[in-house]
């Protein structure tokens, strides 16, 4: 093991080689409880392009790849401390961006579908940004009818 990860340090496919075993391990993770992911559907999940309806499953394994990506781009020994313990199980610490963190080695870490730093920062707040402002909008005007205003003209 310490030749492999040797050879993959220096290696130039060695971003790829470790997001596969992202994928590989996560899904493992789910079947290690008895639950089957498909490792395609995982990276169709992971990139916004389901093409069926994911399962709990699918969303359970995805939660565990970020968590996988979290804990390498920190410092080796973040995730056994008391910051990376409290962050990991959701009791405190804001997730860092991946995209602009370098990994153990000094290297960038690959985050698929972020070409540029805070990337990812600019995309997750967003994605659903509009529908929450529509929903927030009906529940509005429905809150003003409930209590006997009027409904506001259209």
């Amino acid at each position: 093991m310490a030749r492999l990860d040797e050879r993959v340090r220096t290696s130039p496919v060695r971003d790829g080689f470790v997001e596969r075993q992202n994928f590989a391990d996560a899904a493992a993770a789910l079947w290690l409880e008895g639950e089957l992911v498909h490792t395609e559907d995982l990276v169709l999940h992971d990139a916004h392009m389901d093409i069926r309806t994911p399962t709990h499953e699918l969303t359970r394994a995805h939660a565990v790849l970020r968590a996988r990506r979290r804990i390498f781009a920190q410092k080796p020994a973040w995730a056994l401390g008391r910051d990376g313990y409290l962050a990991l199980t959701g009791r405190g610490g804001a997730m860092p961006a991946a995209a602009g963190q370098k990994s153990r080695e000094g290297q960038r870490v690959f985050v698929p579908g972020a070409e540029t730093d805070g990337a990812m920062e600019a995309q997750e707040p967003d994605l659903l940004a509009e529908e929450f402002a529509e929903i927030d909008a009906v529940l509005a005007r429905s809150s003003k009818i409930l209590s006997g205003a009027e409904a506001p003209a259209r």
